[in-house]
């Protein structure tokens, strides 16, 4: 993983793969880039990938104060114009989901189509259901150990029941995530506190794809409809029996309706 200084010094540990137009991945909530995993590694056979840590995660040394979904949304934008790019197709996944909402609505220059899986337009606060830490008995601070326990609770019922290896491929990928129980606490402050788009939706210009799965666990699918609803033109694609990882759980299809959505056909 590479690192770069974008505008106003905050470092930036990031990954760039494959060749084409530039397509940005945002990970959420306590999540780093290398939990893309194979499914950047499928959109790099046709694209420039690139994912990231965001605050708190990842490599990234633990922040000393909290921070907002749109500071988080600014620190990918800064990426992405500190490497060099004037244009993405931006990808986001639960928390980075609502950053990608920010990215789009406040640097609306820099994403060219928007594909927001699994997430909604407000949360937590926003809601009337803010969001509770884990206490310290709570938290597990092997990161390993921490996404075994806690990936079968937010895939589809049984998921992993025939997919054992999956499930261990999958809490390998967190072996280098130095999150803390702070961190984290900071991740979900932000997104109870900062985060509610829904009387700006129908400003976002970018063609937009809504995936969701119809048994998500932790964000229902009531927000990707609410996203489909509120969205000039958006398309809503629901997977039948899938939790909260559509590019997981329903790789193919969701592989195939992302290429169909980006090649416009």
């Amino acid at each position: 993983m590479a690192s770069i200084e974008i505008e106003g010094g905050r470092t930036i540990n990031y990954d760039v793969r494959g060749d084409g137009m530039p397509l940005l991945l945002i990970r959420g909530l306590g999540g780093q880039g290398a939990d893309w995993g194979s499914t950047a590694g499928r959109l790099a056979s046709d694209f420039q990938v690139i994912t990231f840590d965001n605050r708190d995660a990842g490599s990234n040394e633990s922040e000393t104060a909290g921070y907002s979904i749109s500071d988080l949304a600014d620190d990918a934008a800064g990426l992405l114009r500190a490497i060099g790019i004037e244009r993405a197709h931006v990808l986001g996944h639960s928390m980075g989901g609502f950053i990608a909402l920010h990215l789009v609505l406040n640097h609306p220059d820099l994403v060219d189509h928007l594909i927001l899986v699994g997430t909604s337009p407000a949360a937590g606060a926003a809601l009337g259901q803010p969001l509770v830490a884990p206490t310290e008995e709570e938290w597990i601070s092997d990161p390993v150990e921490r996404s075994r326990q806690r990936a079968p609770l937010t895939h589809g019922p049984g998921y992993f029941d025939k997919r054992p290896d999956e499930l261990e491929e999958i809490a390998q990928l967190s072996a280098t995530n130095r999150i803390t129980r702070e961190g984290y606490t900071r991740h979900l402050a932000a997104i109870s506190d900062t985060h509610d788009v829904r009387d700006r939706l129908g400003e976002i210009n970018a063609p937009t794809l809504v995936a969701h799965g119809d048994v998500d666990p932790l964000v229902s699918i009531r927000g990707g409809q609410m996203l489909a609803d509120g969205i000039p033109g958006a398309i809503f694609k629901v997977y039948p029996g899938v939790g909260h990882f559509p590019y997981r759980e329903a790789a193919d299809d969701f592989h195939r309706d992302v290429d169909a959505f980006l090649r416009g056909t």
